[in-house]
């Protein structure tokens, strides 16, 4: 049965494991998990148990649901993938997780880079860099302080090269103390860069469940 829910048909993410399968050199089974973890899901089971309970109207209205802003969907999806790879917690004060650090993994299909660092007040910041090229990236082979090492929230270089190895930069905030979300930006965007075309694309992805978190809060300055 090819049924979408909260994020892909099933086919959808049994094609896409085929090609994390391929290309990351791992198992099917292991791929599977992966795939549905990219579609918001905490493995493939999860996926398959999301199905059989999907009886209920209401979750069958939810899983249709493409309504978040679409750069969101990008904090989202990168915060899911932050806790399912056990790189960050909901919870702040626990000291298994590194304050700051880096990922390269994939977004809804694309290389990208996830960047978090610990801004104090328990709070996290995200910053994601969809669809990026490292080849292409101006400064991926210098030495030095001109290199390329992942630690701010944007990349090395200009912003009028930014076209030519990334498609998206954004930037937001995981809330810890007062709840778990991602808070919403206020009279301003946390947009830092979008290629042409780019929002379009994002538009069209079905909107990712958060893990454990709420995909929108409140500001807190």
């Amino acid at each position: 049965m090819n049924r979408k829910v909260m994020c892909h048909s099933a086919s959808y993410i049994k094609r896409k494991a085929k090609s994390i399968s391929k290309e990351e050199g791992i198992i099917y089974a292991r791929a599977l998990d992966k795939s549905a973890v990219l579609c918001g899901y905490h493995n493939w089971e999860h996926f398959v148990n999301s199905i059989k309970a999907d009886d209920s109207s209401s979750l069958l209205k939810n899983s249709q649901s493409n309504t978040m802003n679409p750069y969101r969907k990008l904090l989202v999806a990168a915060v899911n993938k932050l806790l399912s790879e056990k790189r960050i917690s909901l919870d702040a004060n626990n000291k298994k997780y590194s304050d700051a650090g880096y990922l390269i993994t994939k977004l809804f299909g694309h290389t990208t880079v996830i960047i978090w660092a610990d801004i104090g007040f328990e709070e996290l910041s995200i910053s994601v860099w969809w669809k990026y090229d490292h080849s292409l990236h101006p400064h991926a082979n210098l030495t030095g302080s001109l290199r390329e090492n992942f630690t701010s929230g944007k990349p090395l270089g200009k912003r009028q090269h930014y076209k030519k190895f990334v498609g998206v930069i954004l930037c937001g905030w995981l809330e810890r103390k007062e709840g778990k979300y991602v808070q919403r930006e206020m009279n301003r965007t946390y947009k830092i860069y979008s290629r042409r075309g780019e929002k379009e694309e994002l538009e069209r992805i079905m909107d990712p469940v958060p893990l454990g978190f709420k995909s929108e809060g409140n500001f807190h300055r």
